[in-house]
């Protein structure tokens, strides 16, 4: 048998396609460097491309890379893209849903939209282009005694535009997070390269920028959110702004990290360490069980305390530890209380607001069974988590280290009831029972204590649940494909809409008629109104009519068989094609 390594030929566009596109952007903007091309085969938790990075999928490899750096730039390159009918990608965070699937694909990276357009100082808001993060607008919001909102997370790579496409997960909103309310308008480029403008700035004569989501006529926004970057190019977005009351300045930490000394001052725990903003306060809680700890989140966000609100438990360790195997030590020995989380008190309105919200706490962890971290119990512990003060209470601006190993694929439920963690929790236990874990210290944390997101402002809760495995592990990435295609079916039996992270993309839109339902085919007709020529993130969003009869009907394969093997597994109805093969005989209720 031949051990010879399969060759991955660059798969070039004819260069009349290529001139275009120089002629787009400028010449030193495009890219065919083979390379340069490689790094856009390696994504943050996409775990189908690197499934397919391992067995050498020639599809992965785009043909070239374009970097546009305004609104008009990307409108170009995506009509030349329609006129030559070449597939296209954006690529922003690099995180899912990026990679190419079809040959001779044209990626388009966003990085040199990084500009702030806009800071409107009387009406709360700022306009940013996709490439710009976090920090940056927190760094220049709070110049100006405004931010954000929300709680952090890595805010040195997380940006709002790509952020708003995965449901705005994770940052900004006046209270916790979940982008529920904090989006005022956006700018969209179209499949066809048409552009759209979202928001109040939608109507002539209001503004070049959004000052309101609210305008007459549909509020299409819903369509480019939770769509992971498959039904449009957000090239600018409005965000809503909030006083800032922790000063200009941020604290500073005691030294900064040194990339040839970075290992042994770890060690030292030199760095990390800043004390809050003015005027805020972190707390750290712990209960006796999930069910406790549920109870006592949702009281607090009932409330009304606080501006940021998390359960972290035990990934409090890969947040926290200064090195990996300091972090599986703090898991192995549980030293992270498995049942804990915090809250960011903030004196908004007046220093007395802390001390009346902390009362508040202290009487809500007393009546539902929590305890609070202190130099009095459990001190050893609040010294660990100093490092949160850094990045994830308050989003600042030097960034934040995780320990999460090969941290990879994610499995969040959507928005709902706070004891959907208790769901959560149960069904990784199947998981892990089932079908294994891919870390033996990381993997399990999630059927003792899902990372649990509050959003929405305290009225719904976001579940996460991870696997790791190794990127150039075949067998832990297929272990990963098996825990997701499991998820999808199990939360749908719980009366869910399915697994977030899953629902909104291939093969996960087609293989589960149930959601929506028929919810592929509602997409589907947007696909044929809005890209008529099926190439933006071509068989990524949800597949066309012929691309449903192979992948699905006649030829179907890999992670396709798999969610099929679990449908039947959970006593779904088994599917069968109509007789054009373009879709699934489906009734909703079984017979």
């Amino acid at each position: 048998m031949s051990t010879k390594t399969k060759r991955v030929e660059h798969q070039k566009l004819p260069r009349e396609v290529i001139r275009a596109l120089q002629d787009a952007v400028g010449p030193e903007w495009v890219s065919e460097d083979r390379a340069i091309l490689e790094t856009y085969t390696i994504f943050t938790i996409d775990l189908g491309a690197y499934l397919r990075k391992n067995t050498r999928d020639p599809t992965l490899l785009p043909s070239c890379v374009v970097l546009p750096s305004s609104t008009e730039e990307v409108q170009a390159v995506v009509r030349i893209a329609n006129r030559y009918k070449v597939p296209f990608t954006a690529f922003s965070n690099g995180q899912v849903m990026n990679a190419p699937a079809y040959p001779r694909t044209i990626l388009i990276h966003l990085a040199r939209m990084d500009k702030i357009l806009d800071i409107d100082e009387e009406n709360m808001s700022m306009t940013v282009q996709p490439f710009v993060d976090y920090v940056t607008v927190q760094a220049e919001a709070r110049r100006r005694g405004l931010w954000n909102g929300g709680s952090g997370w890595h805010s040195a790579t997380a940006k709002p535009a790509s952020q708003f496409t995965v449901a705005g997960l994770w940052q900004t909103d006046l209270k916790y997070q979940g982008l529920a309310r904090n989006v005022l308008g956006m700018k969209v480029v179209l499949p066809t390269g048409e552009t759209v403008n979202m928001g109040s700035h939608a109507v002539a004569g209001t503004g070049k920028y959004s000052f309101c989501e609210r305008f007459p006529g549909p509020k299409l926004m819903g369509l480019i959110k939770e769509s992971f970057g498959t039904r449009g190019i957000i090239t600018e977005i409005t965000l809503k702004l909030h006083p800032w009351v922790g000063g200009a300045d941020l604290p500073e930490d005691v030294s900064r990290p040194s990339i040839a000394h970075y290992y042994e001052e770890a060690k030292q725990k030199k760095f990390d360490k800043p004390p809050p903003p003015k005027r805020h306060k972190i707390y750290f809680f712990e209960y006796p069980d999930l069910e406790a700890l549920i109870d006592g989140l949702l009281k607090m966000a009932r409330s009304g305390i606080g501006i940021g609100l998390n359960a972290s438990g035990l990934y409090f360790a890969m947040m926290c530890a200064a090195t990996n195997e300091e972090a599986e030590k703090w898991v192995k020995e549980q030293f992270i209380p498995p049942f804990s989380g915090y809250i960011v008190i903030a004196g908004i309105s007046c220093e007395e607001q802390m001390r009346y919200e902390e009362k508040v706490l202290k009487k809500i962890l007393e009546e539902t069974g929590g305890k609070l971290l202190s130099e009095e119990y459990k001190p050893e512990v609040l010294e660990a988590l100093a490092p949160w003060n850094l990045e994830f209470a308050v989003n600042t601006v030097t960034g934040m280290r995780t320990v999460r190993g090969w941290y990879l694929a994610t499995a969040l439920t959507p928005y709902a009831p706070f004891y959907s963690a208790v769901d959560s929790r149960d069904v990784w236990r199947n998981v892990m029972e089932k079908i294994g874990s891919t870390h033996s210290l990381f993997s399990p944390i999630g059927a003792t204590c899902p990372y649990l997101y509050i959003v929405d402002r305290g009225h719904q809760i976001e579940t996460e649940i991870d696997q790791f495995p190794k990127r150039n592990d075949f067998k832990q990435l297929l272990t990963t494909l098996e825990s997701f295609a499991f998820l999808q079916p199990a939360f749908i039996k719980k009366m869910y809409s399915g697994s977030m992270m899953e629902t909104p993309g291939e093969p996960f839109m087609s293989s589960y008629p149930e959601t929506g339902p028929n919810q592929y085919l509602i997409w589907r007709k947007y696909r044929k109104v809005f890209d008529p020529n099926g190439l933006m993130m071509a068989s990524r969003a949800v597949l066309s009519d012929e691309e449903f009869k192979k992948e699905q009907v006649e030829n179907p394969r890999g992670a396709v068989m798999t969610f099929h093997k679990w449908r039947e597994a959970f006593g779904f109805i088994k599917l069968k094609p109509k007789l054009d093969k373009t879709a699934w005989e489906f009734y909703p209720h079984k017979e």
